[in-house]
């Protein structure tokens, strides 16, 4: 297992109850900590963490104003069609 060492400053009081959990566990302080945070890393990162980003800077439409746009039929089929019609397509042997 590759390890690596990061040293940890804990105030008196934090310091204690690592202390007092360890002899509970039977664990060594630096065992118990190592478990602490595997433990813990998860429920902290989820407490903590950062919620995604919105990947664009445009603003949703209003709920009414998109329930109304997306209940209108599309104008365009025809628009399409023709720029379908208009593109050469050619089937490579």
């Amino acid at each position: 297992m590759n390890t690596s060492v990061y040293p940890l400053p804990l105030d008196a009081t934090l310091a204690r109850e690592v202390a007092k959990a360890a002899k509970v566990t039977g664990l060594s302080r630096a065992e118990l900590m190592r478990q602490a945070i595997a433990f813990g890393l998860p429920t902290v990162v989820k407490a903590l963490g950062k919620a995604p980003r919105r990947i664009t800077t445009v603003n949703p439409l209003p709920r009414k104003q998109a329930q109304a746009l997306y209940r209108q039929e599309d104008d365009d089929h025809q628009e399409v069609r023709n720029l379908m019609a208009a593109q050469r397509f050619e089937v490579a042997d």
